[in-house]
Order: C-alpha cells, then sequence, then structure tokens
C-alpha cells in the first residue's frame, strides 16, 4: 500500500496545492486543518509522515508535533515542519519540538514530494515504515 501523507495546515489552497502534488507521485494523502484534528486523524488513521504547518490555530504546529512525539502511538511518525517561520533559530526550535526536518512554504511542489519521498526512503530503509497490524 502507498504511504500515508498527513496535511496538517490551516490554510486551504497550502493543502489542495500539497495534496495534489502529493497525489501525482503516488501518495496517499489525508487532510487536517489544525493540531487538533491533525492529531484525532493520525490516531485513527496512522499515518507514514506529517506535513506540519507550524503556526495554525487551535493547537499550533509546535505544540502538535510535542504531542505526537510524546504519544506512544504516533512518536515514531516523522514530523516534517511545512512552515513559512524561516528565521535564525526556528529550524532549531522546530527539532527541539520534534521535527524530523523543515520545509520552507512557499515551496514548489516537486521539492515538497522529493522531502517527503526522502524521509520515507530513509524510514523503510532502516526498517521503520508502517508498523501498523
Amino acid at each position: 500500500m502507498n504511504p500515508l501523507v498527513l496535511v496538517a495546515d490551516d490554510d486551504a489552497d497550502n493543502r489542495a496545492v500539497a495534496a495534489a502534488a502529493l497525489t501525482a507521485a503516488g501518495f496517499r494523502v489525508a487532510l487536517a486543518k489544525d493540531g487538533a484534528a491533525a492529531l484525532s486523524l493520525a490516531e485513527a488513521e496512522r499515518p507514514d509522515l506529517v506535513l506540519m504547518d507550524m503556526g495554525m490555530p487551535v493547537l499550533d504546529g509546535w505544540e502538535t508535533t510535542r504531542r505526537f512525539k510524546a504519544s506512544p502511538l504516533l512518536g515514531g511518525v516523522p514530523v516534517l515542519a511545512f512552515t513559512a517561520f524561516a528565521l535564525a533559530g526556528d529550524a532549531e526550535k522546530a527539532a527541539l519540538a520534534g521535527c524530523d526536518g523543515v520545509l520552507d512554504k512557499p515551496c514548489a511542489p516537486a521539492r515538497l514530494v522529493a522531502e517527503v519521498r526522502k524521509i520515507i526512503e530513509a524510514r523503510s530503509a532502516h526498517g521503520e515504515a508502517d508498523s501498523r497490524p
């Protein structure tokens, strides 16, 4: 089965562009408009990777990522920060929250797909892929 990518972003256009690029590249995609929805959906769907906007309402990406990484169920899921926060120190802040990488917005769809693929393939090479029953 193709890997599932959860796209968590409060901007509908960002979700649509990411979903279209990932779907065209063969990924399955789930969409969430805030961090609380992302956590709930991730628990139900068990994604292979989360593309996480850091500046969302309800529950921002920083706190959502910390909750993902603290969860026995979701802690091993890679989280790629997908953010317009590109100031000095923001990549370190994302890493401290538990993000496995950072992808700055705006981002070309081909670069987004390449980064997602790189993380999922690296995880698969280490035998960490799809631990679902």
